[in-house]
Order: structure tokens, then C-alpha cells, then sequence
């Protein structure tokens, strides 16, 4: 797994966190994109937001991703939490 990093995503709206692995080689937006699609077909619940309405914040730093950000290139590292608000 040299080429992923493990996070953990919360989305205090709904009091709910995953653990997942991305890809460092992806840009944000499709991230989110990829983790929007996976909530919505895998939940109980229907999170009604698209990538751009998403916004992605480092919980420790308070720092927001942008969408055309490559993973690599964010600081996200592993063992990173990412509030998804």
C-alpha cells in the first residue's frame, strides 16, 4: 500500500466516521467525489451534497482542500482526520 493513506473521514452532521485508504496520486475533488458516491450506495442515509458543495478540512490544522489538490500534495498524511462538513 505504498502508494495509499490511511484517513479517517467525520462528518459531524450525521455524528458518523469512516476509515478508508486513498490514492496520494488523485486530486481532491475526486476523492470526495468517490467517497460522496460510496456513502450514498453503502448507507442508511442519503448524503444530498456533490464534490463542490463538500468542503474537506484538516481537523488539526483547520486547513481546507481544494478539489484540484493532488493528495500528495496536501499535507494529508496517514493517521490524518478530515472533517467532511
Amino acid at each position: 500500500m505504498v502508494n495509499k493513506i490511511l484517513i479517517k473521514v467525520i462528518i459531524p452532521e450525521y455524528e458518523l466516521e469512516y476509515e478508508l485508504y486513498i490514492p496520494n496520486n488523485k486530486k481532491i475533488g475526486t476523492i470526495k467525489k468517490c467517497f460522496i458516491n460510496s456513502i450514498n450506495n453503502n448507507s442508511q442515509f442519503s448524503f444530498e451534497k456533490n464534490e463542490n458543495e463538500v468542503r474537506f478540512i484538516d481537523r488539526e490544522t483547520g486547513i481546507e482542500f481544494e478539489n484540484n489538490m493532488y493528495v500528495k500534495d496536501s499535507g494529508i498524511k496517514n493517521g490524518s482526520i478530515i472533517l467532511a462538513i
